[in-house]
């Protein structure tokens, strides 16, 4: 299923102790240290910019350590298939202001095609894999420990960046600019139940970003409360109630019941039988006292004009999706229409970008990753992603044998992630945001390389025997 590629010797420790960071050290040690270093991205303001910068740099170092030679998988073939369509859609941008989102979005899709490429050309072991997936959950850790802090309203910087000082002033008067100029983690917001609060977004760009990767880290941490004992697991527990809290201060609906989904899938088909009830337990509890929450509070319809379980299932319902006000609900769905309307009128290769409608605060082709493609790429982009997203299903699949190993356990915890982040797809787009999309495509390189290392060891344990 997967091709392979001759290894180099390994690098001696003497040689490892005076390496120069970034010039002699392994490509892996340079994510590493991307990713632990998002603070400081953010802080400058160039974290929307930086992936593409660092991870070509590496892949060029990967190039010259192994003479040329890489791994290609599949889902690397699908990618560079969605990295043309997005090449040739740049052909029909008709609006000049637009350039700068398709700057954004190709930066994007080349930072996660080159960590797909990193990682599954280095992480050939165990110990490599579990060092990166550690670093990532750290830096995911972080921004919410910076969000919880906010929350708590104890610490909300509020300042330019360095990169807001030298933008020209048309692009900081967007909505993206702005974002970028102006270092926030949060902005006060309403919400059914909760009132006036402060929304986290932490180091993203929006909410709904944060809450993604929030729920992109949450299964995993839960894997890793089986590999640690004593004060190590308490800190992941602590860490899981750390994310959940900010969880429920991004508001992040969506993201919220695709977890809750994704581990309905995972306690179904990969949890053992004991942990599978605890957690349809817990997901159970967690939907009625979120509905119930919501019923209490909404304002839209009343309780006595539907009487009946029926009648309060609805309320809920619409408490659920009227929780912000009818302005979020009417604004999404016509922004889909719209993003219907532009693709019939361009089903090929798309228009490029997203595009302001008249009529409309979202801009068309955005607020879903999959419409986002048929919009932004036509049939070709939509092709291209849905090829990628199953590509990368099959090769994460879990084997059939008992969880005895832990890269087994790692791939089936890594269902719970992968159902959420399909889900949560649908009415989010992690493109918008690079480091989103930097940690999505990271968590799902570290998930594809487990599946080689199984690949090779069943290999070797099958040579061995014959």
């Amino acid at each position: 299923m997967m091709s392979s590629s001759p290894l180099l010797p390994p690098t001696p420790p003497s040689a490892r102790r005076f390496a120069v960071p970034f010039l002699e050290t392994d490509p892996l040690f340079d994510v590493r240290w991307g990713v632990l270093l998002l603070p400081l991205w953010w802080g400058l303001g160039v974290e929307q910019f930086v992936w593409p910068v660092i991870f070509l740099g590496v892949v060029v170092k990967l190039l010259y350590m192994q003479h040329l030679h890489v791994v290609v998988v599949r889902p690397l073939r699908w990618f560079a298939l969605l990295l043309a369509a997005v090449l040739i859609s740049a052909l029909f941008i008709t609006e000049p202001v637009r350039w700068l989102t398709y700057f954004r979005n190709l930066g994007a899709f080349t930072a996660g095609f080159l960590v797909l490429l990193i990682v599954t050309n280095r992480a050939r072991n165990w110990p490599a894999i579990e060092r990166l997936l550690d670093v990532a959950l750290l830096a995911v850790i972080v921004a919410g420990g910076v969000g919880f802090l906010a929350a708590a309203g104890l610490w909300r910087p509020d300042f330019q960046s360095l990169a807001g000082r030298v933008l020209p002033e048309a692009i900081t008067q967007t909505s993206y600019g702005r974002a970028i100029a102006l270092r926030t983690v949060g902005q006060w917001s309403w919400f059914a139940g909760l009132g006036l609060y402060y929304r986290l977004n932490s180091f993203f760009l929006f909410s709904n970003h944060f809450s993604s990767v929030l729920v992109y880290a949450i299964p995993f941490l839960f894997y890793k409360i089986g590999r640690v004992r004593g004060w190590r697991r308490a800190l992941v527990i602590l860490g899981i109630l750390l994310l959940i809290i900010d969880l429920i201060y991004t508001t992040g609906r969506v993201a919220l019941l695709s977890l809750l989904a994704g581990a309905a899938y995972f306690a179904l088909f990969h949890a053992p039988r004991r942990r599978a009830i605890q957690i349809l337990s817990a997901i159970a509890l967690a939907i009625a006292l979120w509905l119930a929450a919501l019923s209490a509070a909404g304002e839209f319809v009343s309780a006595s004009e539907r009487p009946g379980v029926v009648g309060g299932v609805v309320d809920a319902f619409e408490g659920f999706v009227f929780a912000r006000g009818s302005g979020s609900y009417t604004s999404r769905f016509g922004v889909y229409q719209a993003t219907i309307e532009g693709f019939l009128q361009r089903p090929l290769f798309g228009w490029g970008t997203e595009r302001d409608v008249e009529g409309l605060d979202l801009p068309a082709g955005s607020h879903s990753e999959y419409f986002a493609a048929l919009y932004r790429q036509g049939l070709l982009g939509l092709v291209a992603l849905l090829g990628l997203l199953g590509s990368v299903w099959w090769a994460t699949r879990p084997p059939r044998e008992p969880a005895t190993l832990p890269q087994v356990t790692f791939l089936r915890y890594g269902r719970w992630f992968f159902v959420t982040t399909l889900i949560n797809s649908v009415l989010n787009d992690p493109g918008v945001d690079t480091t989103t999309y930097v940690l999505l495509w990271l968590f799902i390189a570290l998930l594809v390389a487990t599946a080689q290392l199984i690949d090779r060891q069943s290999h070797d344990r099958f040579t061995r025997t014959d």
